[in-house]
């Protein structure tokens, strides 16, 4: 009932695309997973409004339903880490594979959200239709924060940059999120296309509500995230500020304060929450604060800026793409608990530059980051890579 419902939502918006001529045929291979259908309802209305396609996916259910000009398909796998999982779903889209090519549609694109799973997969596929290979590179992988640990972990990600750097080297064209992304993971050859831009999210649940003192922190891994250092920041500045509370929300968070040691009566946990509850907690929220050790870019911190929050994170990487220092945001030296327990005292005593960066962080997200802005990025990135020659 619900697929029923969401197609022919779609349906009635697809009247209003298909006064426009699809710019390309895109074939989507996301790594997932997906836990509704509503998951990827939004991504699919939002390639509607310039492409037609497809969307493959895995998930806890099976799909296959039509939402504006995009075709879902879902396949029930769950966890992708286990390998008969991984060939089912490949089983699934060499099938898919097969229909697309009978269809022979016209400027073919094949779009891996990540070079490691879905990646192959849009690679093989690519070659079987003739259709151009694109790679979004969405992740840093070369950073040493996301290496795990002991000889299983270094043979991982020996296997992951072996794989990895075999697609995107490639692809007929790369998306990053900021210019250094592969550094010390793989070097591109020069036929390669490469564009810089953003990552889109789906930032219609987010408005902005009254604050509360609140400093708000979301995400996962724990310690990529820089939460131990949030924590350990905000315990320093607690006595100072005592009606003002540390919420953290993400997958094992709740377990990974009380294994490090760092509770706190005002330091309120959550696991993983969806969507719309964490649209609420930023609504409430005075600060949002992602002091990551490593980040490619940061979607939470677009949704943060949707909600017109203020917003402190860490100088590294791909943050400062979305982030201003001083004009709609605040930046710290990354691992630094000094400079953020200084920032964090500075932002809670001064709500009018709490105000003034929330403000600044809403218009430039608005400006910059809309979801026309990502279409206007991506159209120009599919027509790139269509003319160009493998």
């Amino acid at each position: 009932m619900e697929a029923h419902a969401l197609s022919l939502a779609a349906a009635g918006a697809s009247d209003h695309e298909s006064e426009h001529a699809p710019v390309a045929y895109l074939v989507v291979v996301r790594k997932g997973p997906s836990w509704e259908l509503g998951d990827l309802a939004p991504f699919c209305q939002l390639l509607s409004r310039r492409f037609a396609g497809e969307v493959w996916a895995f998930g806890s259910y099976e799909a296959d339903v039509v939402i504006g000009r995009m075709r879902l398909r879902v396949s029930a796998e769950q966890d992708m880490q286990h390998f008969a999982n991984r060939m089912r779903f490949l089983h699934r889209a060499l099938h898919w594979t097969r229909e697309v090519r009978a269809a022979r549609p016209h400027g073919l694109a094949f779009v891996a959200l990540e070079p490691f799973i879905g990646g192959p997969i849009a690679l093989w596929a690519a070659r079987r239709t003739g259709g151009a290979l694109i790679c979004e590179v969405n992740g840093v992988y070369a950073s040493r924060h996301n290496t795990p640990i002991g000889a299983l972990g270094r043979l991982r990600v020996w296997a992951r940059r072996l794989v990895g750097s075999f697609v995107v080297r490639r692809a007929r064209a790369v998306r990053l999120l900021f210019a250094e992304q592969l550094r010390g993971f793989t070097q591109l050859p020069p036929r390669v296309l490469v564009r810089q831009f953003f990552e889109t999210t789906n930032l219609a649940a987010f408005h902005p509500g009254t604050e509360e003192r609140i400093i708000l922190g979301v995400g996962f891994p724990f310690r990529v995230k820089g939460f131990d250092l949030l924590c350990q920041a905000f315990h320093r500045v607690a006595e100072r500020f005592p009606d003002w509370k540390l919420v953290l929300i993400g997958f094992r968070v709740p377990e990974a304060v009380r294994e490090n040691g760092l509770e706190h009566p005002r330091i309120e946990t959550h696991p993983g929450l969806k969507q719309p509850q964490v649209a609420e907690w930023m609504a409430r929220c005075a600060i949002f604060a992602l002091p990551s050790r490593t980040e490619a870019m940061g979607r939470v911190l677009l949704e943060a800026g949707t909600a017109a929050k203020c917003r402190l994170a860490a100088r590294v990487e791909g943050i400062p793409t979305v982030i201003e220092d001083g004009v709609d945001g605040v930046l710290v030296p990354p691992e630094s608990v000094d400079a953020l327990a200084a920032a964090l005292q500075r932002l809670m005593g001064d709500p009018h530059l709490r105000q003034r960066l929330g403000a600044a962080a809403q218009a430039r997200v608005a400006r910059e980051f809309s979801a026309e802005a990502y279409l206007d990025h991506y159209a120009e990135l599919v027509g790139a890579a269509l003319r160009s020659r493998a």
